[in-house]
């Protein structure tokens, strides 16, 4: 070694994807831009280097998605000495770092992309995140800083082995964070729910997350909310090719807003009915503020899963042009003992002619034993519906906390008859909106009925 050393080129320790002993002490190592072939003068000194950089990638990348970084090109001899990086193989290495070693992928991140690393982040993750054992990485946290520190930001979680959920809600996320999360979703074994709403994302970043997710068969991820983003048809199809291959299904699911029409809603239906793990596992869907998505005879495919046995605890189908009467029918056959939350504001009942919806309303009513929440505000209810409800719920004794929202139902004096009859003999209810439905000159003889409940 010559005094002063003069430096012939460098690396970053990122850059490194292969490290492969030649001989005894040699390292030949492989990175993005080029290869360098490195000779020691002893062994020992070429085991020192290779086990110094193992162990700050180690560091760096806690997660054995990054495995593909470092390995060894030669078969072990006995003077060859065994790789202990903890992703090794023969590693016993158990060390953890705070919060799964965050702040240090953030820094080397910063480092290798030349960007300051924000000692704030570092701070509020290592102190709060980790004093509240806090699994959900909240973006909002950081909505302040600049959108090319908020993609280191979300970089770092790729590796990362605490976080198991992503939140982003009413924050619109540049291309270059956007990027950083298909990355995350594409690399990460740990990652559970990835919840997007309102984050301005569109179609293509649909198409690109059905492409990543297909490139991670070992995903964990079980929970999807991209709601209130434009992803159309053409994004929700992909999707639902890809959600063909979850062994493990969904447990939740949710699309609200998100510009789909009947024609994209029947290849979703395509899966579930085609991955019968969806039956087990999804117990959350919210299908809602999709206008005409349940209006057409398309939906059939929908109501025959909901008809089937399933999980559903959670469903909002708001304002989708639902025939209540339909669903209700529907619901009786597949979810009905374990649904807890319903939601079917602004949607309507059919103009069919005959009884069948009613002993369908007043069954489901009866044997609904956990529901907490029904909205049924904004809903034009038939008289004989009405009482088809009440009569169910009079007869269910397995509910005593139910909130019932039924603002808005152009009830009028005929309604007010129905309730003036049914609701003295009805336990179920905790509470009952029936707000805006002109009930003004019923007021005298409803007030006492509702008294009596």
């Amino acid at each position: 070694l010559k005094v002063p050393a003069k430096i012939e080129s460098s690396f970053n320790v990122l850059e490194i994807r292969a490290l492969n002993a030649l001989n005894h002490n040699q390292i030949l190592v492989e990175t993005e831009k080029a290869t360098y072939s490195l000779k020691f003068p002893t062994p020992e000194s070429a085991d020192q280097v290779t086990r110094h950089v193992n162990t700050a990638l180690a560091k760096i990348f806690p997660s054995p998605a990054s495995v593909c970084l470092i390995r060894h090109g030669n078969a072990e001899t006995p003077e060859t000495p065994r790789d202990m990086s903890p992703h090794s193989e023969s590693s016993t290495s158990t060390t953890h770092s705070i919060c799964g070693g965050f702040s240090e992928t953030y820094a080397a991140l910063c480092d290798y992309n030349g960007h300051c690393c924000r000692e704030e982040v570092q701070w509020d993750v290592d102190t709060i995140y980790h004093s509240e054992d806090n699994r959900e990485f909240n973006l909002l946290d950081f909505c302040h800083l600049e959108s090319r520190d908020l993609a280191l930001i979300v970089a770092a979680l790729a590796y990362n082995q605490w976080f198991t959920k992503i939140y982003c809600k009413d924050l619109r996320l540049g291309s270059e964070v956007a990027e950083q999360v298909l990355h995350t979703v594409s690399k990460s074994h740990h990652l559970e729910e990835l919840v997007l709403d309102n984050a301005g994302l569109k179609t293509d970043f649909a198409l690109k997350l059905a492409c990543v997710l297909a490139e991670n068969p070992h995903t964990s991820l079980h929970a999807l909310t991209l709601s209130h983003n434009p992803l159309e048809d053409k994004g929700l199809s992909a999707l639902s090719q890809q959600l063909l291959c979850f062994h493990k299904g969904l447990s939740k699911l949710c699309l609200s807003k998100t510009s789909i029409t009947p024609k994209g809603l029947a290849v979703l239906c395509q899966t579930l009915g085609a991955n019968p793990a969806f039956t087990s596992t999804l117990r959350h869907l919210d299908l809602s503020k999709n206008p005409g998505l349940l209006g057409t005879e398309e939906a059939n495919g929908f109501y025959s899963f909901l008809a089937q046995p399933n999980a559903l605890v959670h469903l909002d189908l708001s304002s989708t042009d639902c025939a209540v009467d339909a669903l209700f029918g529907a619901l009786l056959h597949g979810c009905c003992p374990r649904l807890s939350y319903l939601n079917l504001t602004r949607n309507t009942f059919s103009h069919r002619k005959g009884k069948g919806m009613q002993p369908s309303l007043k069954q489901f009513f009866c044997s609904a034993y956990s529901l907490s929440y029904v909205n049924l505000s904004g809903i034009k209810m038939p008289v004989e519906a009405l009482r088809s409800l009440f009569q169910g719920l009079s007869a269910n004794t397995h509910l005593s906390e139910l909130h019932l929202d039924l603002s808005g139902c152009e009830l009028r004096s005929p309604g007010a008859q129905v309730l003036q009859e049914q609701l003295p003999g009805i336990s179920a209810l905790s509470s009952l909106d029936l707000s805006d439905n002109g009930f003004d000159a019923d007021l005298l003889t409803l007030v006492p009925a509702l008294g009596k409940n």
